[in-house]
C-alpha cells in the first residue's frame, strides 16, 4: 500500500513466477503462475480502499488480501493525462490462465519447490 491523498490499489508486480506469503513461523503459501502472473498483497480489501476517501480513513486488517491477476490495464484515463496507447489497452476477450497453490513449512524452501512442482 503506498500512501496516497486518497487510498487506491497499489504495489502490483508484474511478469511474477513465483511468490511466497509466510508467517513469522516459516510456514506459507507458494503462488506459481502459469505462465506468469500480476501479485498485490495488503492489510486492506480492495473495497477499504475503494470506499475511503482519505488515508487516515483506512484501518489496517489483520488479514492479508492477495490479488492474483492475469493481467492490468495500464495507467491513464484522461483524468489525469492521455489514455494508453492502444496495444498497452486491455480489450474484453476470453482468455484463461492457471496457478498453482502450494502450501508449505519452514523447512522447505519455496524456490526448490517452484522447481519441481510439474506444470
Amino acid at each position: 500500500y503506498g500512501p496516497y491523498v486518497r487510498p487506491q490499489e497499489s504495489g502490483n508486480k508484474t511478469e511474477v513466477r513465483w511468490a511466497t506469503l509466510t508467517d513469522r513461523q516459516g510456514f506459507g503459501l507458494l503462488v506459481i503462475g502459469l505462465p506468469l502472473l500480476n501479485v498485490s498483497a495488503h492489510h486492506y480489501s480492495t473495497e477499504d480502499l475503494t470506499w475511503v476517501m482519505h488515508a487516515h480513513e483506512l484501518h489496517r486488517r489483520k488479514e492479508t488480501y492477495l490479488n492474483l491477476d492475469y493481467r492490468q490495464g495500464g495507467l491513464g484515463s484522461n483524468s489525469c493525462g492521455p489514455r494508453p496507447l492502444p496495444q498497452y489497452l486491455l480489450m474484453p476477450e476470453p482468455m484463461s490462465f492457471r496457478v498453482r497453490l502450494r502450501p508449505f513449512t519452514a523447512s522447505d524452501s519455496p524456490w526448490s519447490l517452484s522447481r519441481s512442482l510439474p506444470l
